[in-house]
């Protein structure tokens, strides 16, 4: 008997040894990883691929370095001629420049204008600019603290329920402690939903009247309309001058590029071609240099998931991720009986070129899937699916009441026209029935 014990307990260490892998297995599996991503490590330092990560320190530096490749030249001579006036003691123009998103227009103004201050403290010419930042949306109230912000410095904000003439007078007291000429760079004003006249007639007419400083705006706009919608007598008060920016050509985003690869990249793993390609298709698509960055940086990451080389592979490999529709993708993954759900919502609303309620969806639901053969769910089941399409942005369902009729959701329409027409072209040609009304 004792013999026939040890004998087992023998068996169960030799099957617990056999079965346990040992504590270096996992060890070496972890390390090899580890390795391995270290091998194809292309990526140094991140955060030189978003600017909105950069620290103002940051961000100068690397502007001037855009700046000394000879990027925007042209534009920067034609403000230094327009700002010229300022050597014989004259005040400068009025700008108002044009150009679309991406295309640099605040950072090529904000390197002007500091290279102009640093020229103007060399030749004892009184000079400051100020940065006014309305590139969100804001009202009269909001442009109005945006502008006094920029003049003390600080960090702080208004609250709601301050009166303008309170705001205008603190933004007057701070402009008349300096003196010389006084350069406000204001970004995209034309976002302003309230009031826009009132924070613009205050800028033209009401501050030159009441500071000793002379005065001098820069717009910055992307529409081009935007002047036509202001009133004429700001146009009369400005005087302004007007300047386009146009979209970067290959060249320049090649350039661009190329920096972000020296700050960001290893350039030993970048391929030139690569970088010519995707300015290539940047400049053909938009000449927006914010794009061209978005997409190095997607090719970057899908060299690191493969060969850890950046070619020109990659770069068509990040063009298909950055163009591919997740609108596309969720529907694709819905189940079968969610896919079928929003193919009736979508076919009831051209059928009937109106809102849908759950009921008439519903019926259109039934006789899909009598068609495909498939056993229908309850309406309860389908009421719930159509809760599921509107949390996710597939459909627009509200909730309207009907009285003593109770309530119901009335389904529209979330989107696009494109893609609505591939889900409706994979139905088959049912004819519109009265019991369906």
């Amino acid at each position: 008997m004792l013999i026939y014990k040890v004998c087992v307990l023998w068996s169960m260490k030799q099957q617990t040894s056999t079965q346990t892998p040992p504590a270096n297995g996992t060890q070496d599996i972890i390390g090899s990883a580890f390795a391995t991503v270290s091998q194809r490590k292309l990526i140094r330092r991140r955060i030189y691929l978003d600017d909105e990560n950069l620290s103002d320190g940051e961000r100068v530096a690397v502007l001037q370095e855009v700046f000394h490749r000879g990027i925007r030249m042209r534009q920067i001579e034609r403000l230094a001629k327009m700002m010229a006036p300022l050597g014989d003691g004259h005040p400068p123009p009025h700008v108002l420049i044009y150009g679309p998103t991406g295309t640099g227009k605040s950072v090529t103004c904000l390197h002007f204008l500091s290279a102009m201050q640093g020229v103007c403290a060399q030749k004892d010419i009184s000079f400051q600019y100020f940065y006014v930042d309305l590139t969100t949306p804001h009202t009269c109230f909001g442009a109005f603290n945006e502008l006094a912000i920029a003049m003390d410095g600080s960090v702080r904000r208004y609250r709601k329920g301050v009166a303008l003439t309170e705001m205008q007078e603190c933004i007057i007291a701070a402009l008349n402690a300096l003196n010389g000429v006084v350069c406000m760079l204001i970004d995209e004003p034309d976002t302003i939903t309230r009031d826009q006249d009132t924070f613009l007639m205050f800028l033209a007419k009401t501050l030159p009247r009441k500071v000793q400083a002379r005065l001098v705006y820069i717009f910055l706009t992307n529409q081009p309309e935007w002047e036509r919608s202001l009133d004429p007598r700001i146009l009369s008060v400005l005087k302004k001058q007007d300047m386009i920016f146009e979209p970067y050509d290959a060249m320049d985003l090649l350039e661009i590029l190329k920096l972000r690869v020296e700050k960001a990249l290893d350039p030993d793993k970048v391929n030139e071609t690569a970088l010519r390609k995707i300015a290539a298709m940047a400049s053909r698509d938009t000449g927006d240099a914010r794009k061209a960055v978005e997409l190095l940086a997607k090719a970057a990451e899908a060299a690191e998931e493969g060969s850890g080389h950046l070619s020109e592979a990659e770069v068509d490999t990040a063009a298909l991720r950055l163009e591919s529709d997740k609108t596309r993708q969720l529907i694709d993954a819905l189940a079968p009986q969610q896919h079928l759900a929003l193919r009736a919502c979508y076919y009831g609303l051209q059928k009937e070129r109106r809102r849908l309620s759950t009921g008439l969806a519903y019926a259109w639901y039934h006789r899909l899937c009598s068609e495909e053969c498939t056993k229908p769910l309850t309406q309860r089941r389908f009421s719930e699916m159509v809760s599921f399409l509107d949390l996710y942005g597939l459909v627009n369902a509200c909730v309207t009441s009907k009285g003593r009729f109770g309530k119901t959701r009335d389904i529209s329409q979330s989107l696009p026209s494109t893609v609505v027409a591939d889900i409706l072209g994979k139905l088959p040609p049912i004819e519109r029935q009265d019991s369906l009304t």
